[in-house]
């Protein structure tokens, strides 16, 4: 027989919530990044010969921090949906144990036919 597990799902909806915070850092880390680490604005000279390539660097960076972005969003309303089922399929088996309790109680009041106690 397996091992059992338990799943709380407010501690899922907890955790989705801390990923889509920690996502949006993203946003503020790829702001900094394109516009302070990107700009070659003080760049003459030879320099000059490098600004297509900071500019491409902080471009591509900016890039995989949106990505990284979507992908933790979509791990944490993964989460979320999964707590709502969690939750949906506790409800259900409460449901349906109230059920069989109120209708064991209503045999255990039943008449005995034959006489008996």
């Amino acid at each position: 027989m397996g091992e059992g597990f338990k799943v709380e799902p407010a501690e899922l909806h907890g955790y989705g919530e801390l990923l889509t915070r920690n996502a949006q850092h993203f946003q503020t880390i790829k702001d900094h990044a394109v516009t302070k680490g990107g700009d070659t604005s003080g760049f003459t000279g030879l320099l000059t010969l490098l600004q297509p390539v900071v500019t491409g660097v902080a471009a591509l960076y900016g890039e995989t921090l949106d990505f990284a972005e979507q992908m933790m969003t979509k791990e944490a309303e993964g989460l979320a949906k999964a707590a709502d089922m969690y939750a949906r399929g506790d409800e259900l088996a409460m449901s349906v144990l109230d059920r069989v309790l109120a209708q064991l109680a209503e045999a255990a009041q039943a008449p005995v036919l034959g006489g008996g106690r």
